[in-house]
């Protein structure tokens, strides 16, 4: 008796060739998220040292520091960094005319409002407060290191880092 010799593959050859691909593609979807959360993290860090910078130059000139509140850089989604039960924050006018000259062109800290885990609060790029003096900016992933010298945070929500910057009073 005979055999036809048969070409092809088994159903079972082709499972495990489905299932590693399929882990592949899990691993590859895993380590690209990662990578865009540490460049978003990383341009927000970049955007707030330089409005760190232009609001100490500010101040060097002027005595003081800034005295109007506001989102911090360009390309928020309808001009507000932070909505929520605490209330909205927006890009200010004031602010960002009074910063023109040390700061040139407004660079874009974030875009993209995220979740920061507690009820519907939205946060974005960076936040700058007159009184205390300050600079808040969320970054994506809990445990975060801020970046900053100077910065402090803390994981919020269980989702995001909340880095402070606080000025020194004049």
């Amino acid at each position: 008796m005979t055999y036809a010799k048969r070409n092809g593959f088994t159903i079972v050859e082709l499972l495990i060739v489905i299932v590693v691909i399929g882990i592949l593609a899990a691993i590859t979807i895993v380590s690209f998220n990662g990578v865009q959360q540490k460049a978003r993290n990383a341009q927000v860090v970049s955007g707030v040292q330089a409005y760190n910078k232009a609001i100490l130059q500010y101040a060097a000139v002027n005595s003081a520091y800034p005295a109007a509140a506001g989102c911090l850089g360009a390309n928020y989604q309808t001009n507000q960094c932070w909505l929520g039960d605490q209330g909205t924050q927006a890009v200010n006018a004031t602010l960002d005319s009074s910063l023109a000259e040390f700061i040139g062109s407004k660079p874009t800290i974030a875009t993209d409002r995220f979740s920061i885990g507690i009820g519907n609060n939205m946060r974005a790029g960076a936040l700058y407060r007159p009184s205390p003096v300050t600079i808040i900016y969320y970054l994506q992933g809990a445990g975060q290191a801020c970046g900053l010298s100077g910065a402090s945070g803390g994981t919020e929500g269980g989702v995001v880092t909340q880095c402070l910057l606080t000025l020194s009073p004049l």
